[in-house]
């Protein structure tokens, strides 16, 4: 049975730039990263079409050589990833190099939707994933939601 989350963001719901900025200065400091880099990174990558230059801090899920990002499909900065792209990524304190994918396949993202929410639950709440009781994502919940999600998918160079 799945338990209903007690607080819904509206799905509109984007972090205001202040506080964008606020996680790019924290993510960039050598004591303080280390309380908020274990689900959070600071991607940057060039603009397909304008050229400019973006950093902005996402959640993410590395497994391995692979960092997985969630976004809600409705924002325009996973465009840049419909085909492979370069990115930066600050991770933990450290620098590293990849090549990110927008992955749009409703198939091909639900089992990584369910690994993201079952490692980091409080992405259940940002993208309106509902909870079994046993602290589980909801595959049925997941299914609905996941039309409205893109995955990034990175692959970080050796």
């Amino acid at each position: 049975m799945a338990s209903e989350n007690t607080k819904v963001r509206p799905w509109t719901w984007t972090p205001p730039p202040a506080m964008n900025q606020l996680m790019f200065i924290l993510l960039r400091l050598p004591v303080v990263h280390r309380v908020i880099s274990k689900a959070i990174l600071l991607i940057s990558f060039t603009g397909q079409k304008s050229g400019k230059r973006y950093s902005t801090p996402v959640g993410y899920l590395q497994e391995g050589n692979n960092v997985i990002i969630l976004t809600k499909r409705f924002r325009q900065w996973w465009h840049n990833f419909e085909q492979p792209a370069p990115v930066e990524m600050r991770i933990k304190g450290r620098d590293y190099q990849g090549q990110a994918t927008a992955l749009t396949d409703v198939e091909t993202m639900i089992p990584l939707i369910v690994l993201i929410v079952q490692v980091h639950r409080p992405e259940a709440e940002i993208y309106g994933i509902k909870l079994l009781d046993n602290g589980k994502p909801d595959i049925n919940s997941v299914q609905e939601i996941a039309p409205k999600l893109v995955v990034i998918q990175v692959e970080m160079k050796p």
